[in-house]
Parts: C-alpha cells; sequence; structure tokens
C-alpha cells in the first residue's frame, strides 16, 4: 500500500475514531471478539454464551472478520456482524463493554472503540513463559516524521486494556505487571473457559478395558501460520509409538497451538495410524474434560487442566533452546511443573504407560495440589461459576 492510499486510510479510521468518541454509549451492549477476528472460542466464546444463556437483558454480539462465523452463529440465533459491516460498525460504537482475547485492535476494529466503551481483557491463558511488557518491555522504534504523523493519526492502534481477568493472588500480581495495569483493574475470578470444569461431569480416568486418552498440547514458536516440529527430532517414530499405545489401549491426540500447524510429514503418517491423531477443532475446551491426562512443555494450559484433577505430564524436549530462543519463563521450571519430565518421545510414552499401569504418587499429588492453590483461588465458591463471578464484577464497576 503506498503512503497516499495509507494516509487516506488513517483519515478515514480518525473519522470513525471521531463518530465513535460522539455516538452514545447503551448500557447493556457488550462486544466480543477473539484470535485476530478469525476464530469463535477461548474466553469470549464462553463468556458470550454464559451471557447469552443467563443474563438476557444484556444484547451481546460476536464481532468477526468471517462470514462462515456470522452465518453459523446466526443460526444458532446469536448476534453476530463482520467488523467493518454497518451493524457491526454500529453495535460497536454504543458498546458498554468490548471483551477480547488478544487486544483491541487485534480482535475487535478498534476505531469503532471509544475510549468512553470499557475493554475487558480475557486474555488465553496463564503465563509460564513471559509476556507483554515483561517481553518488550519500553522498547522504542525510531520513527521519521512521516511514521510519527501515521501514530498521531492512529490513537485507537495503542495497546490499551482497560480491565484484565487473574485467577488466583499469584497469577493477579503476575498479570497486573505484564499488562501494566494496576491490582484493582486485575479482576481475580478465574477464566470463563474454564467453567466447563465446573458445570461439566468430567468422566473419570479410564478403566483398563477402555482407552486412556492423551492430549498433547505444545506452546507455540515461530510466528503466525508456522510449522512447529517437536516429533522426528527426539524420537516420534509413529509406528513404533502407535504399537506400543495400542498394546496398552492408550489413545494420543495432538494438538498444535493456534498460531502453529503440525509438519506436513506427520499428518500424512499419522492417516494409518489406529491410536494416534490430530486435533483441529475450533475449541478444545468443547472437549478438553474427556481427557485422561494432558501433556505439555511450556503452554499455560496445564494451569486450567490442573481443574480437572487428572494427571499432567511435562515434555520440555527443547528447554533450554526454547529460552534462549523464544521465551524465559516466570519461575524456574523445576518450582511449577511436575516430575518424572520426558526429554524424548521414548520417555513420554513409558511416562505414559506407567501412570496408566500404577496410577499417580502420593508426592505426585502433593505437589499437584500445591501448584493448584498457588494457580486457582478456591473453586466453588458460593457455588458460582467463574462467568457469573466476572459478570457480578463488571456489573459493579
Amino acid at each position: 500500500m503506498s503512503k497516499l492510499k495509507k494516509m487516506i486510510t488513517l483519515l478515514v479510521k480518525l473519522f470513525i475514531f471521531g463518530c465513535a468518541y460522539l455516538m452514545p454509549k447503551k448500557k447493556n451492549i457488550w462486544v466480543f471478539g477473539a484470535w485476530f477476528g478469525h476464530r469463535y472460542n477461548d474466553n469470549p466464546k464462553a463468556f458470550f454464551e454464559y451471557i447469552n444463556k443467563n443474563h438476557k437483558h444484556i444484547e451481546a454480539v460476536w464481532i468477526t472478520k468471517d462470514q462462515a462465523i456470522v452465518d453459523a452463529l446466526t443460526r444458532e440465533g446469536y448476534l453476530a456482524y463482520l467488523e467493518s459491516s454497518f451493524s457491526g460498525m454500529l453495535v460497536q460504537f454504543r458498546a458498554e463493554f468490548a471483551f477480547v482475547c488478544q487486544s483491541l485492535h487485534d480482535d475487535l476494529y478498534p476505531a469503532c472503540i471509544s475510549k468512553k466503551t470499557k475493554v475487558v481483557n480475557l486474555w488465553h491463558g496463564l503465563p509460564l513463559k513471559k509476556i507483554m511488557y515483561d517481553v518488550f518491555g519500553d522498547d522504542v522504534t525510531n520513527k521519521n516524521i512521516v511514521g510519527k504523523l501515521f501514530d498521531f493519526l492512529s490513537p485507537y492502534e495503542q495497546i490499551r486494556n482497560d480491565y484484565l481477568l487473574a485467577t488466583s493472588i499469584e497469577t493477579q500480581n503476575t498479570l497486573s505487571k505484564a499488562f501494566r495495569l494496576p491490582k484493582s483493574r486485575t479482576l481475580i475470578t478465574g477464566f470463563p473457559r474454564n467453567d466447563v470444569f465446573l458445570n461439566t461431569i468430567i468422566a473419570p480416568i479410564s478403566t483398563i478395558d477402555k482407552p486412556y486418552q492423551c492430549i498433547y498440547m505444545p506452546t507455540f514458536r515461530g510466528g503466525i501460520g508456522t510449522e512447529c516440529d517437536l516429533f522426528a527430532q527426539y524420537g516420534f517414530d509413529v509406528q513404533q509409538i502407535d504399537a506400543i499405545l495400542k498394546i496398552n489401549n492408550i489413545v494420543i491426540v495432538l494438538r498444535m497451538h493456534p498460531v502453529n500447524k503440525p509438519p506436513q510429514y506427520l499428518i500424512e503418517e499419522i492417516k494409518h495410524s489406529s491410536n494416534i491423531s490430530i486435533d483441529s477443532t475450533a475449541d478444545i475446551f468443547d472437549s478438553i474434560t474427556n481427557y485422561d491426562c494432558m501433556i505439555t512443555d511450556y503452554s499455560g494450559g496445564y494451569f486450567d487442566f490442573m481443574l480437572s484433577g487428572k494427571p499432567i505430564l511435562f515434555a520440555p524436549f527443547d528447554l533450554e533452546k526454547y529460552k534462549q530462543q523464544e521465551r524465559d519463563l516466570y519461575y524456574p521450571y523445576e518450582e511449577v511443573t511436575l516430575k518424572p519430565y520426558a526429554y524424548t518421545w521414548p520417555q513420554l510414552i513409558d511416562n505414559i504407560v506407567a501412570i496408566r499401569q500404577e496410577g499417580l504418587s502420593c508426592e505426585y499429588q502433593k505437589d499437584y495440589n500445591l501448584l493448584k492453590q498457588k494457580f486457582h483461588q478456591p473453586l466453588g465458591l458460593n457455588g458460582k461459576l467463574f462467568s457469573e463471578l466476572l459478570y457480578q464484577q463488571l456489573r459493579d464497576i
């Protein structure tokens, strides 16, 4: 895009931003978006559906860049609009609250959200690896006068979060610092997506005659849409592993981070496997309670899974390399994870078989419960869902 076209676009968006400021807000219009406007999942989805079900006086609207999502939600009886459609822009102009899980400028149409609309970042996971300002700090890019002019004309693109969620005092301390928000605006409510662990009858761990279902959920690496290969170089032999799993009646489902994809060779090899598969559904939290065990490396998803009380196995195949090339961690890895670790796939399969056959040691269960207490407030507070706790705090704002 030429500089002239960029300038025209900026002026148009600045005009829209001005309209958003002048437009009176309507109490009880709440807009929701997630994952760069291309997905219907995560905390915004969970809270959106909770509001639609339990607080019908609120006009909850899903905003997206994807017409297929609009069509699917409309068929289900929800309100949903494209972000830059007339209806989508109008509802964003008038919103009392805007809910995102990445950022305002990623998940919604930021020029339509004035500073009179309260932005609540529901975020997308508890951090083991460093995030936000704890990663990029106060890095300042020296720009020429044109670059500075573009920044001046696009105030809606600035990072903005009026409120943020946490799950305990520990995570409130971490997240408020990472986002540079006061603790008073970092609300300890728990994550709406974790309501599934409270309002669902969690399937018991499979007996020996039923498949023991494991989900492998590594953290992201590299950029958006890149392949993530944590398999061949760490001994992932599809035929050999599949045979061991079959003998022990174990199933492994591979679930890559939303910004990554599995290598193509692996997809082809797994097509011929009976006990290994790849999950690419829109929202893992629709099925997360069905699994008997989670496997991860540095993904904060294990903090969520702790609410199930089921085993979590750690496979930090590339721990030192990850810390050097990707992200540093908030805690020494050994302090907030559970042993035994696996550094290759054969070791990991041995650990899965051992837990399947022998169960959890007393020491493991003790450490598990201590971590759960650290990262989650007591469950069942007055018998309320995390979404209800969030709703109540928002009503008091």
